[in-house]
């Protein structure tokens, strides 16, 4: 990020794919692929080694939609707070949202804007396919997004949970601080490296986060750019994540902020906690085998969590999940199906593992309703 020297922090040995939901189970299941967090002790800041091309991570498959997922509509509350408290009763000529997914965020902000500019690949070849003709939708990615064709240059500029995915995030900035209006204020929100480690999640490394921002990194980059920080807030329920709020800096109002920068050796340490609480939890798993065990919550980061757990889950009756759109389905690299937590009948007598960790206070609060025999949640910190 800074030009700085990357140490190798954390070694990820055929780390497998995420959101690999497939509806008929794989009779060989791909390899995982060499991965290692790099950190550089100068600017705070961590970066995969090995980048996957995209059309394996974001292919035809793909996904993850904000207004169907609880976790992210909860977020994208916290996002708009931020963004309340930045500019309160500010109403805004053009609102551009880099990775606006399937536009949940712009729908919030019908109002706020006269117009709303929203950027993602999920609608290449789609655009006309909108429900609110109100919205200008391009189907790209942030880096190839014509900037030149925006109706307006925008005075707002979002960025929810993409900036993590971009292999070049100071370009990106830098040609967004060039096309924006002049009085532009930038929200950006991402999964904060500070956190991650503060709060043992270590699960949450993986092949489509390619930067790793703490705070220092972050206002490193805002250096770099032009840009001074007006505010910013944590969201410890959601990755960890940092929500920045920022301007142009101007000669009246030199940069002049900074932040701790996390430590190599504490990373390292903590990784070392997070692998022993691993092992703990996967001892009191492969106890259970031999008896009714199911998984809750069918995350699309669970082939993760199985890396971790040094298990393929194969034990699992089954994967229970609320959504309906999910029952049946399973994952192409793991040997388990999903199954709806209402044809769970015997639950009472089963022993049930919380496989998505990032919602594990309703599911902790569906399972005490339904008191199965025994709850193993992986982690020690909620």
């Amino acid at each position: 990020m800074c030009g700085g020297g990357l140490e190798s922090a954390i070694e990820l040995p055929g780390l497998p794919l995420t959101e690999t939901y497939c509806p008929e189970p794989v009779e060989k299941s791909p390899p995982g692929i060499d991965q290692r967090l790099l950190y550089c002790s100068d600017c705070g800041h961590g970066q995969l080694e090995t980048q996957i091309a995209p059309d394996i991570l974001y292919g035809a498959d793909y996904r993850f939609r904000t207004s169907a997922s609880a976790t992210a509509r909860k977020g994208t509350q916290f996002f708009l707070s931020v963004l309340d408290e930045a500019a309160p009763g500010r109403r805004f000529r053009c609102v551009l949202d880099l990775g606006c997914n399937d536009l949940h965020l712009l729908t919030r902000l019908e109002g706020r804007a006269d117009l709303r500019v929203g950027v993602d690949p999920v609608w290449r070849g789609r655009e006309s396919e909108r429900s609110d003709p109100s919205v200008v939708v391009f189907g790209s990615t942030i880096e190839d997004v014509p900037l030149s064709a925006l109706p307006e240059q925008p005075d707002l500029v979002l960025c929810r949970h993409v900036l993590e995915h971009i292999a070049d995030p100071r370009a990106v900035l830098h040609s967004l601080m060039e096309a924006a209006a002049p009085d532009a204020l930038f929200v950006f929100e991402f999964p904060g490296l500070d956190g991650m480690i503060e709060r043992l999640r270590f699960d949450q490394v993986f092949h489509q986060h390619l930067q790793y921002f703490s705070l220092a990194s972050f206002l490193r980059l805002l250096q770099a750019v032009g840009a001074d920080i007006a505010m910013h807030r944590e969201n410890f329920h959601d990755w960890g994540a940092i929500a920045v709020a920022f301007t142009r800096a101007t000669p009246r109002r030199p940069f002049v902020r900074s932040a701790p920068r996390p430590a190599l050796r504490a990373i390292s340490g903590r990784y070392g906690l997070f692998r022993r609480q691993m092992a703990a939890a996967s001892e009191v798993l492969a106890e259970w085998r031999g008896t009714r065990t199911y998984g809750y919550g069918a995350a699309q980061m669970l082939p993760v969590l199985a890396y971790h757990l040094g298990t393929d889950l194969s034990q699992l009756e089954a994967v229970l999940d609320d959504d309906p759109a999910k029952d049946g389905i399973g994952y192409w690299n793991l040997p388990v199906r999903v199954m709806h937590s209402s044809r769970a009948q015997d639950i009472a007598n089963a022993s049930v593992l919380i496989t998505a960790p990032d919602n594990v206070q309703p599911i902790m609060t569906r399972l005490l309703a339904v008191r199965p025999r025994h709850i193993l949640y992986p982690f020690h910190v909620i």
